[in-house]
């Protein structure tokens, strides 16, 4: 009887344990460039690259740049709605519609422009992107906020990611919190198959 007891208390124990695993390894992400982040769930490899955000600490919103990739057999739908960011506080913030982010008041359009430009000659030609070895790139799969100055210049939304190939995006977030010492999480939700990536990171803030 007491053998019982304790078989039976053990297994209780592990499968209270078993959860909290599976936590810590939905929340291990692995640098793969000095501010880029990845985590794979689902067959869907997502990096945040945090490098344009850094310099923004001080902006009613923060860029950051997106790599997203599937090695499914099915395309995946890119929707502003499918992505989130939390904030070291906990507050949950759906990504910025254009209208608000082009505003000057609150981003505006040239500084869209210029994060577009130091993107091209920082992000794009760094580590990320090795990170999607065996994978196409499928350049313009969505668009979320487009470029004044060049190219993309129009929005392309919803986007269609297609089997076996990454893409990259710029998307902004509201930072109500300012500088913000912690760690943020942006998740991605299939919103056909509801599958979920979620990739922490840290903002070394300028």
């Amino acid at each position: 009887m007491r053998k019982g007891l304790l078989i039976l208390g053990t297994l209780a124990l592990v499968a209270l344990a078993l959860p909290l695993v599976l936590i810590a390894q939905a929340e291990a992400a692995k640098q793969v460039s000095p501010f880029g982040f990845m985590v794979e769930n689902a067959g869907v490899r997502m990096v945040v690259d945090t490098e344009t955000a850094r310099y923004q600490g001080k902006s009613k919103y923060i860029p950051l740049m997106v790599f997203i990739g599937y090695n499914g057999t099915q395309s995946i739908t890119l929707t502003r709605d499918a992505f989130t960011l939390t904030d070291p506080s906990g507050k949950v913030v759906s990504m910025a519609d254009r209208d608000t982010v082009k505003d000057k008041k609150n981003y505006g359009d040239f500084n869209v422009a210029n994060d577009y430009t130091f993107i091209r000659k920082t992000i794009e030609v760094g580590p990320d992107v090795q990170s999607f070895s065996g994978l196409s790139f499928q350049k313009g799969a969505v668009v979320f906020f487009p470029n004044v100055s060049g190219i993309p210049a129009m929005i392309r939304e919803p986007g269609e990611l297609r089997p076996f190939a990454f893409t990259s995006a710029l998307m902004y977030f509201a930072n109500p919190g300012g500088k913000m010492k912690g760690t943020y999480k942006l998740t991605y939700i299939d919103p056909a198959t509801k599958g979920t990536v979620t990739v922490p990171f840290e903002i070394e803030w300028k």
